[in-house]
């Protein structure tokens, strides 16, 4: 779905005379990542029928629709492909077309997905907290050899995915996790043409221009993984990356070490600093 028509944050808009073929035209999207009908023509009549199979004769154009149409929606779309899909994954599907249409907050504030997936990773970022309390990012960790700068000095530790945008990247990642498994089922040779369409779409639903480092598996140790990944930086070194590029930009852009040291204005700097005497750093 283009982009124009996705609205972020703040109270859901007013609906339109396109929000009924707009959550069709996103949901024939979400199914077309699973590939389990034969045709555009099946997709599209597949998703027109789900979306209008609640009870309540939902009308999108009317109203956006309440928490009870989306779980009869979900349900109905798990019984129509009969153990195709779990209940887990069409919330997830679902929820991610209310986003497309309506925006974050307002499929935030249905709660079709609990929050018993978000808690139980937020208790696993908080063990790994407590464990890590005397290395946080920005904290000396020890002495040993910048990785930008490569000078020997004393070193601090940069999250390479900054901590403030954990929630963001956690909730994208669950959210497209039947994407994701999709598109790393899929053999090049064979399906090159599907698997492009589904990278360019996880591309769009992650937020990132390259998603080859991400978890090809979405499990709690897999996203705890990939969270957690560091380098370490001299403080100068450290603060730079900070100064040159925002957290959101670093969480999406440059959340590898390649990718983070490939940057131009980095490197820049790193040259500069690798003739500098370390001094206190």
């Amino acid at each position: 779905m283009p982009s124009s028509s996705r609205r972020k944050g703040g109270a859901c808009r007013c609906c339109d005379n396109d929000d009924t073929k707009t959550f069709v035209s996103t949901l024939v999207g979400q199914l077309m990542s699973l590939q389990l009908c034969s045709s555009d023509e099946e997709y599209t009549s597949v998703a027109e029928a789900i979306a209008s199979s609640s009870s309540s004769s939902l009308s999108l154009d009317e109203a956006p629709p309440s928490k009870e149409d989306l779980e009869e929606i979900v349900l109905t779309l798990v019984d129509y492909f009969e153990g195709d899909v779990k209940e887990h994954d069409a919330k997830n599907m679902i929820h991610t077309v209310v986003m497309d249409v309506w925006g974050d907050d307002f499929a935030e504030n249905l709660g079709l997905i609990d929050n018993n997936t978000a808690d139980s990773d937020e208790h696993d970022d908080n063990e790994g907290n407590e464990s890590d309390d005397d290395d946080d990012d920005g904290d000396f960790v020890g002495e040993g050899e910048c990785q930008l700068c490569e000078r020997a000095v004393k070193l601090t530790r940069h999250h390479l995915i900054p901590k403030t945008t954990w929630s963001r990247i956690k909730k994208r990642l669950w959210n497209a996790a039947s994407t994701i498994e999709t598109y790393h089922s899929l053999d090049d040779e064979i399906s090159h043409e599907k698997k492009e369409f589904i990278r360019n779409k996880l591309e769009k639903m992650l937020g990132m221009t390259d998603i080859s480092d991400i978890p090809k598996a979405i499990t709690h140790d897999s996203v705890r993984s990939y969270l957690f990944k560091v380098c370490l930086l001299c403080r100068q070194c450290h603060s730079a990356v900070h100064r040159i590029h925002t957290e959101t930009e670093l969480s999406t852009e440059y959340n590898t070490i390649d990718k983070l040291f490939g940057d131009e204005e980095l490197l820049k700097f790193g040259k500069w600093a690798s003739k500098q005497r370390p001094g206190k750093y």
